[in-house]
């Protein structure tokens, strides 16, 4: 006897920002972003600082430190991201080449090997 519900789910490309119907290029700057986010947020919990003397180290209110921990990602640029890392004293890694041929351009997101 089949399920009512097989069939009703497919596989994701891969990229969770273009199954939602994002462009390409718009599914890239947001999975940067994503990846940005979810390292600051590995980094904050990992100080075993309070919200208040994080906020003291990163120059930002302390409920913007609440907003960060509690996965509220609006409001914060790819570029704001990137200061608030380097004011923690993380390295953010950029590699940009041609994609190989026959193949689009897109994001490959690589595993940190290395402890921080």
């Amino acid at each position: 006897m089949k399920n009512k519900d097989e069939g009703a789910f497919s596989s994701g490309s891969g990229n969770n920002f273009e199954d939602f119907g994002f462009t390409p290029e718009n599914a890239a700057t947001l999975t940067i972003k994503a990846s940005m986010f979810r390292s600051l947020q590995k980094a904050l919990k990992e100080t075993g600082k309070t919200q208040t003397e994080l906020s003291k180290i990163l120059a930002i209110p302390q409920p913007k430190i609440s907003d960060i921990l509690n996965g509220k990602i609006a409001g914060f640029s790819v570029e704001r991201l990137a200061q608030l890392l380097i004011r923690l004293n993380y390295e953010i890694c950029v590699d940009i080449h041609p994609a190989p041929s026959g193949c689009d351009g897109r994001i490959v997101m690589l595993q940190n090997t290395q402890s921080v």
